[in-house]
């Protein structure tokens, strides 16, 4: 913020207050200023983005559960710098089904993904990567972001809650990420996929099921030295691979991104269990940042998310490290960007089963 102060004031306000830079530093000693400058005339920019911007939310169309499930999607209304989506979910189960999916309720989402440019994906998670992976490391990681929605619950007739809270920026204090969809070069595109009926509970299975997102975006600021960083993207992915039995299995994630977080799950859901005794991430072959057996992955997950850890899930959590969750510093974000390997490494115990892993990342869009 550039404040210019009338020559003929600088010798009274040096000697009253001091060096003048404070007052380009700290805003709030504008009140001090002689009479004679209350109709200073101050750059739109004072106060960077957060003083120049309103956040809205914004009501969209509701995507329907098709009959056999499917793919739904929407484009996202272009306005504004897009934050978040807060996508509200229920669903029904009804019918003779007898054949619970393993993963409860969540299993009704098969994906669901926000996509830029028909290409670049931005988040891509499923109903339980979410409800079981997802939603304990977001925002401050005290309890889940969405604690209203029950896709833990196992399988059985009635109606549900599955509301996601979807990043598009890393959190409601770190404006990284933020997507100009008011721009007619980004089209940014919701799908949620539903899963089919057989799937989630069994044949004869009836599902009746609405997604309604809640878009949250922040108007342009009117100066554009006030306009926060858009050459980075907040990207949540989810992959699922098999393990193939017991031993030690090392999994690769992408290089060159920065890691906030990375999240696995083995024989996890309703009827989880370890599968797991260690687990370590480690890079240039021989360097381990993270060498842990399953007492202390509990005793972390206690500390970071005041609970008890969800059997069959642990984290190599960037944030949480900080003490504040996602609103901490970035003293342990992982850039991946100069090192040649990078390995997260676990010894599993039992048969064969799918790894699902979800990376957290900070990607150059330049």
């Amino acid at each position: 913020m550039n404040i210019l102060i009338p020559p003929k004031y600088k010798a009274p306000w040096r000697a009253e207050h001091g060096d003048l830079s404070l007052v380009k530093r700290y805003p709030e000693m504008l009140p001090g200023l002689p009479p004679e400058l209350d109709g200073l005339d101050l750059p739109r920019g004072a106060g960077g983005f957060p003083a120049n911007t309103r956040r809205k939310v914004v009501r969209q169309p509701g995507l329907v559960y098709p009959a056999g499930g499917g793919l739904t999607e929407m484009q996202i209304q272009s306005t504004g710098l897009l934050s978040r989506i807060w996508l509200r979910v229920t669903a029904t189960i009804a019918g003779p089904g007898a054949v619970p999916n393993p993963f409860g309720v969540s299993s009704i989402l098969r994906r669901v993904r926000l996509i830029a440019n028909s290409g670049q994906e931005i988040y891509s998670v499923s109903g339980p990567g979410y409800a079981w992976l997802l939603q304990d490391h977001l925002e401050s990681e005290y309890g889940p972001a969405t604690p209203q929605n029950q896709g833990r619950v196992a399988v059985v007739n009635g109606t549900y809650n599955l509301d996601m809270l979807i990043p598009v920026s890393v959190n409601f204090m770190d404006f990284t990420g933020l997507l100009l969809v008011q721009s007619r070069q980004i089209i940014v595109t919701l799908q949620v996929d539903w899963e089919t009926e057989v799937a989630v509970n069994g044949a004869g299975t009836v599902i009746t099921a609405t997604a309604t997102p809640y878009v949250e975006f922040y108007t342009l600021p009117a100066s554009p030295e006030d306009a926060p960083d858009l050459t980075r993207a907040h990207v949540i992915l989810q992959n699922d691979m098999a393990v193939p039995g017991a031993g030690e299995f090392v999994y690769q994630p992408i290089q060159t991104p920065v890691y906030l977080q990375l999240v696995h799950g083995l024989n996890y859901g309703v009827a989880g269990a370890d599968d797991v005794d260690r687990v370590q991430l480690r890079v240039e072959q021989s360097n381990y940042i993270y060498d842990s057996w399953i007492d202390q992955l509990n005793m972390e997950w206690n500390t970071f998310h005041l609970g008890a850890r969800p059997a069959g899930i642990w984290a190599f959590d960037f944030m949480a490290s900080s003490g504040l969750g996602n609103y901490g510093g970035a003293r342990d974000r992982l850039d991946t960007r100069s090192l040649t390997s990078f390995e997260s490494v676990f010894n599993a115990l039992g048969v064969g089963t799918v790894l699902t892993t979800i990376r957290r990342m900070i990607v150059d869009m330049q």
